[in-house]
């Protein structure tokens, strides 16, 4: 049975997140469906490098499936984007080994946050920003950035709902960057993240950067056990899962005679 990856795009405004749920529209049951049809009515199970919340976005969402039956990769790419409605796009579709799992095999994650920083509302980015309308101290942001950088026990920043046993985690880069006048990103990268955990942290840094919370606030939250120590829970339309990476040896592998397309 080959192992397949996917690259895939997503709006998740219309979403209740990716995981399969009984009730509500998600990216994981779209994908199933498609699959299914694609692959002659086989039963197909992914598996998502990260499992997005209703209203986030992704732009380099990673999955990965076994299938009984072969297909060439660019062929899957192309009939899936014929099939998916339009808020997912699969961007890439390769074969691997059969020893990659899209979560397992990952060795980190980049999230964007997208702040509009502007007096008017956002019309054409509703729903992929965080519209803020009042003054905002952006270096005093980046100063709380450079705080989350390292390991800490996040247990202030993770949502009521996580399962995760083990709060600690490591943030390898916490960036402001500016690409716009009035588009701020705060883009996150660390091996792994709990649940909200991402917004969260956005949510306090901007308390800093607003007059609400010092720095050293900030910092007794990252020692805390409490979700109180924490600021507020940005909302989810701000957040992209942007990038998962993964170590050289979890590559490609050559397509087999059968998934070669005909020459007939």
């Amino acid at each position: 049975m080959p192992t397949w990856r996917l690259k895939l795009e997503y709006d998740g405004a219309a979403f209740s997140g990716w995981q399969f749920q009984p009730e509500g529209r998600t990216v994981q049951r779209e994908l199933e469906t498609a699959l299914s049809r694609l692959f002659g009515g086989e039963a197909i199970r992914v598996n998502a490098a990260g499992r997005t919340d209703a209203g986030v976005h992704a732009l380099g969402q990673v999955v990965s499936f076994r299938s009984v039956g072969e297909r060439p990769p660019d062929g899957i790419r192309m009939a899936l984007n014929g099939m998916l409605p339009w808020d997912i796009s699969c961007v890439a579709a390769d074969r691997v080994a059969d020893s990659f799992h899209a979560r397992m095999s990952a060795t980190g994650k980049r999230y964007r946050y997208v702040v509009l920083h502007r007096r008017d509302r956002a019309a054409l980015q509703r729903d992929r920003c965080y519209h803020i309308r009042w003054p905002l101290d952006w270096a005093l942001i980046e100063e709380g950035l450079r705080l989350y950088l390292g390991t800490h026990n996040f247990s202030a920043f993770r949502g009521p709902s996580c399962e995760a046993r083990n709060p600690v985690r490591t943030i390898s880069r916490a960036e402001h960057l500016n690409p716009s006048p009035d588009e701020h990103w705060i883009e996150v990268e660390g091996p792994g993240f709990l649940r909200h955990q991402v917004r969260i942290m956005v949510g306090t840094v901007l308390e800093v950067g607003e007059g609400k919370r010092s720095l050293d606030a900030l910092k007794s939250a990252l020692t805390a056990t409490d979700r109180s120590a924490a600021g507020r829970t940005a909302p989810p339309g701000g957040l992209s899962l942007v990038e998962v990476y993964y170590p050289p040896d979890a590559g490609l592998v050559p397509p087999s005679p059968e998934s070669e397309p005909s020459s007939d």
